[in-house]
């Protein structure tokens, strides 16, 4: 590509050269974190699905550049989506890029460099880490697939990198887009009509930046079934080169429609009648697409959590109405859904365990389990809690007796004894905001008390 076209490219996604300023929208809850990288020497790697604002947060990133008074011209900002790159994607492209912005915007001194969507880009890692190593260069770069890029930084990236994985809007980020703050627990009280309002609005049409900002409902269902249609071509097929996408389409609408529930690969195999190894590399590609996660048992055998199968989990409740089916009827699975995304965004290690009584989540953090969680959301009318949901907690984890005991609810909001273990009920929008106290009181000895 020539010298002055890509020049011409370069400036349209860098106003700030001129302007000296950049719209980033509203903040997000990781950009401290990012901060806080700005002048470490690692690669900053932010991974997650396709339109959950990763753009976005390196603009924010940017933006604190500039407020700390980095000179526009040592930013440069790249998208690897551009249309005019695609028939030029390698590691030429990305020194051209690099020489064209030296030579024409900023000869010499320390630059921040920020790559949107780096895996379209065969060899990135290694220009990355050659540049990283060898020049005054601080590189962020993005990317819409977990474990390709996980397998390009464990092998040329190590020790070198540091990564996040940026998530649709979290509960408290989506009340922020809607002008509500909520910090403590007296804000919920004084606001809890208003925030309850909004949490079946966030089950319903999920957290996707862009989604939350549009108004008509008909305009965010629209948008949904265009991002869908993006992840499963653009992510999958054309990235892994996918025939049968009759199949693949059935089977990422199975696992949407399923959220929340057993299953396995033989079980999806004899769904859909195709073979183990196409049914093996279709959840795959899925999975690494940051479309739907697996949870798999808690064991301390690799191979019995390998049998037991794996539950699916919707990147984005939104999402997943728009794709599967009906709503009203799965208001538990989907809570359940957008608890484990809270889960999935705060700790490395999450599960379900099954022993006698099924747990929803447990917590494990080191060697110790530190959580177990059970999500029972009934209409708010509803004061009796049903001995399955309660079952998980009279028996204490072995060795792990001191783990807290929680239940998800609906509205209820109190502290019970379920044989020895003290169960902190609380509200969903309540837990999502991060307001789990400690116990303080016991309340009752068993669940005829919320009668």
């Amino acid at each position: 590509m020539q010298s002055a076209k890509l020049y011409e490219i370069l400036s349209s996604y860098n106003r700030f050269w001129s302007t000296g300023n950049i719209d980033a929208g509203i903040k997000r809850d990781i950009l401290p974190a990012c901060i806080g990288q700005l002048n470490s020497k690692e690669v900053v790697v932010l991974k997650g699905v396709r339109r959950c604002g990763k753009s976005t947060l390196m603009a924010q990133v940017i933006r604190e550049l500039l407020v700390q008074n980095v000179h526009p011209t040592a930013i440069l900002r790249v998208n690897l989506e551009e249309p005019l790159f695609s028939s030029e994607y390698s590691v030429e492209l990305l020194e051209q890029i690099y020489r064209t912005y030296r030579e024409r915007v900023q000869p010499e001194g320390k630059c921040w460099l920020f790559m949107d969507e780096v895996q379209n880009v065969p060899g990135w890692e290694s220009w990355v880490r050659g540049r990283s190593e060898t020049e005054e260069i601080k590189i962020f770069v993005t990317g819409s697939s977990s474990q390709m890029l996980s397998r390009e930084i464990g092998t040329k990236l190590t020790g070198r990198n540091v990564s996040f994985e940026v998530y649709p809007l979290s509960f408290q980020e989506f009340l922020r887009f809607n002008n509500i703050t909520v910090e403590t627990e007296i804000d919920f009280v004084a606001r809890k009509s208003i925030v309850r309002k909004y949490f079946n609005d966030y089950l319903k049409y999920g957290g996707f930046p862009e989604i939350v900002l549009k108004e008509a409902n008909d305009d965010k269902e629209l948008l949904l079934r265009n991002y869908f249609e993006d992840l499963l071509y653009r992510d999958i097929v054309t990235r892994y080169e996918i025939r049968d996408v009759s199949n693949l389409r059935n089977l990422a609408v199975y696992l949407l429609t399923n959220v929340a529930k057993l299953t396995s690969i033989t079980k999806l195999k004899n769904n859909f009648t195709i073979s183990q190894d196409k049914t093996e590399n279709y959840v795959s590609a899925i999975m690494e697409s940051y479309l739907v996660f697996q949870l798999h048992m808690f064991s301390y055998s690799l191979k019995s959590s390998m049998r037991a199968g794996f539950k699916p989990y919707a990147i984005d409740t939104g999402l997943r109405n728009r794709i599967a089916f009906a709503f009203s009827e799965d208001m538990g699975w989907l809570v359940e859904n957008v608890v484990f995304c809270h889960l999935k965004r705060h700790h490395e290690e999450v599960y379900y365990h099954s022993n006698g009584s099924d747990i929803d989540f447990i917590i494990k953090e080191g060697l110790k389990i530190t959580k177990r969680i059970q999500v029972w959301y009934e209409d708010a009318s509803v004061t009796t809690i049903p001995d399955r949901e309660l079952a998980c907690f009279h028996k204490l984890l072995e060795g792990h007796e001191t783990a807290e005991s929680i239940l998800v609810t609906n509205d209820y909001d109190d502290v019970i004894t379920i044989g020895t273990a003290k169960v902190q009920c609380i509200p969903v929008a309540k837990f999502l905001l991060g307001q789990v106290s400690p116990v303080r009181y016991q309340r009752c000895t068993d669940k005829t008390c919320l009668q």
